[in-house]
C-alpha cells in the first residue's frame, strides 16, 4: 500500500466502526425483548400526536417510522432510532481532526451510558441525535440548522431546552441577531408541542417538574448529589470521568466546554433539590467527549484506557442481555424478557379464564408497563386502572372501562386489589416470567366483572 493511500484508510476507519456497530446493534435489537417504556412509547406511535403526558412526541415519530419499515416488531421499534444515532455519531466525528477521530469514535460508541442506553428506544435517542447535530451545526456556524436541531431536541425531551443556552454561552458575538434567530427558530419548531401542552394543562411540564425538580418530602441534598456524581462516573468509566474533569479544569471555554459543563451542572443541581435520573446528563457527554478527544499527554492516555474499558463493559453487558452469563433476580436486563412472558401469559389466561369471545376485548392492568406489554405481545387492547399508581398516557386518553375484562397486577400476597371497588374478581391465576427455570417476576390475572 502506498504511503498516500494509508492515511485515507485510517481517516475512514472510525466511520467504518460506526457502520459496523450499527449492524451489530440492529441484530441485537431484533433479538432483545422490549423494555416496558419502549412498549409504552410504541403505543404512542400508534396514536401520533403533538404531545403526550410524559414527553414531547419525538420518540413516537421515530418509532412510527421504524415500524412503517419493519412492522410492529422489536426491530421496528428500535431501527429508526439506532440509525439516527449512527448518523449523528458520524456527523460528530467530522468535527474532529484525523488524529482525534479514533478516540472520539471509541468514546461515543463504547460509553455504557450512550451505547447501552441507546439500544433502547426512549426519548433520549432522538434527543442525543438532535443535540449532537445541533453542536455540529453550531461549530460550523450554520445558524438555520442550529435552530432546527435545537427545536427538534426540544420536541424529543424537555431537557432539550438546555441546548440553545449552551450554544448561546459559547457564541462569541452575543449581540449578533443570528443567535437570537436560532432561539426563535427553535421555539417555532417546538410550537406544536407547546400548543398541545397549552390545551392539556401543561401536563408534560407539570409531570416532569414533579418527577424531577421538586422533592416530594425533604430535599435530597448532598446525598442526592453524591448519588448523581457516582452514577455518572460509573456509567462513563471512572478513568474517562477523570479525563473529562481535567478537560473542564484546563480546557478552553469553547462550545464543547459549555455543551458539557452547563447540562452537567444543571442536572446536578436538580439532584440536590429533587430527583435527577442518571440519563438526564447524557447530552453533556457528547461535548465532553469531543473536548477529551482533543486532549494530550496523560489525559489522552486516560481517555484511551478508560474508553477501551468502557467499550469492553458495554460489549459484555450486551452479550449478557442476549445470553445471560449469570443469574441474579435483581438483574435489570431481565426486564427485556418480562414483556413476552406476561403478554403470552395474559393471552393464555384470556383463553383459559374467560375465552377471548367472552371478553369485550380489553385488559385492565395496575401499571402502564403491563398494559403496554400486553398490547404489544398479546395483541389485546389494554389500559390502566384509573387512580392506581402514577398517572400515565392511558388516563389522558380517557379510555372507558369495559364491563367484563381481565385484570393484571404484580404478584402480592394479599388477595385484596385496587380493582375491588370497580369489579367483582374471581380467584387469580398466578403466572411468571422465568429464565432457565428460575423465576424473574410473577403476576396475578383475574377475571373481572363490573359491579
Amino acid at each position: 500500500m502506498s504511503p498516500e493511500v494509508e492515511p485515507g484508510w485510517r481517516r475512514g476507519l472510525p466511520f467504518v466502526a460506526v457502520a459496523a456497530v450499527l449492524v451489530i446493534r440492529l441484530l441485537a435489537a431484533s433479538a432483545l425483548g422490549l423494555a416496558a417504556d419502549e412498549a409504552y412509547y410504541w403505543r404512542w406511535a400508534e396514536r401520533l400526536d403533538w404531545g403526550y403526558y410524559d414527553h414531547p412526541p419525538g420518540i413516537a415519530a421515530v418509532i412510527a417510522l421504524g415500524c412503517a419499515v419493519f412492522g410492529d416488531t422489536e426491530l421496528g421499534v428500535r431501527a429508526a432510532g439506532l440509525t439516527l444515532q449512527a448518523a449523528a455519531t458520524a456527523a460528530l466525528l467530522t468535527v474532529a481532526d484525523a488524529r482525534d477521530r479514533g478516540l472520539l469514535a471509541l468514546l461515543l460508541l463504547g460509553s455504557p451510558l450512550l451505547a447501552l442506553g441507546g439500544m433502547l428506544s426512549t426519548p433520549d435517542v432522538p434527543l442525543l441525535a438532535c443535540w449532537g447535530l445541533g453542536l455540529v451545526a453550531a461549530s460550523r456556524r450554520r445558524w438555520a440548522l442550529m435552530g432546527v436541531a435545537c427545536g427538534l431536541a426540544m420536541m424529543s425531551k424537555l431537557t432539550g431546552w438546555v441546548l440553545w443556552p449552551c450554544i448561546f454561552m459559547a457564541w462569541p458575538e452575543k449581540r449578533s441577531w443570528r443567535i437570537y434567530v436560532v432561539g426563535a427558530l427553535a421555539v417555532l419548531v417546538c410550537a406544536p408541542n407547546l400548543a398541545w401542552n397549552a390545551t392539556h394543562g401543561w401536563v408534560a411540564y407539570g409531570f416532569q417538574l414533579r418527577h424531577g425538580l421538586v422533592a416530594e418530602t425533604e430535599m435530597p441534598g448532598f446525598g442526592g448529589l453524591m448519588t448523581y456524581l457516582g452514577a455518572q462516573a460509573g456509567l462513563l468509566n471512572p478513568l474517562v470521568a477523570v479525563g473529562v474533569l481535567a478537560c473542564w479544569l484546563r480546557g478552553p471555554r469553547d462550545l464543547w466546554w459549555w455543551a458539557s459543563v452547563l447540562p452537567f451542572v444543571a442536572f446536578g443541581a436538580a439532584s440536590f433539590v429533587g430527583h435527577s435520573e442518571p440519563n438526564w446528563a447524557a447530552p453533556a457527554w457528547l461535548g465532553a467527549f469531543v473536548a477529551l478527544s482533543r486532549s494530550s499527554g496523560r489525559v489522552r492516555s486516560l481517555a484511551w484506557w478508560g474508553g477501551g474499558l468502557a467499550a469492553v463493559t458495554s460489549a459484555v453487558v450486551l452479550l449478557h442481555a442476549l445470553n445471560p452469563l449469570f443469574f441474579d433476580r435483581r438483574d435489570p436486563t431481565h426486564e427485556l424478557r418480562m414483556g413476552r412472558a406476561v403478554g403470552e401469559a395474559v393471552a393464555a389466561g384470556a383463553e383459559e379464564l374467560a375465552g377471548l369471545d367472552g371478553l369485550d376485548g380489553q385488559v385492565v392492568t395496575s401499571r402502564y408497563q403491563e398494559a403496554s406489554w400486553v398490547h404489544f405481545y398479546a395483541g389485546l387492547d389494554a389500559t390502566t386502572l384509573p387512580g392506581v399508581g402514577r398517572v400515565d398516557q392511558h388516563e389522558l386518553w380517557g379510555r372507558a372501562l369495559t364491563a367484563e375484562t381481565l385484570y393484571v397486577r404484580g404478584y402480592r400476597g394479599s388477595p385484596q386489589t385496587d380493582a375491588d371497588d370497580l369489579y367483582t374478581l374471581d380467584e387469580p391465576v398466578v403466572v411468571e416470567a422465568a429464565h432457565e427455570g428460575r423465576r424473574i417476576k410473577r403476576w396475578q390475572i383475574y377475571r373481572a366483572v363490573a359491579r
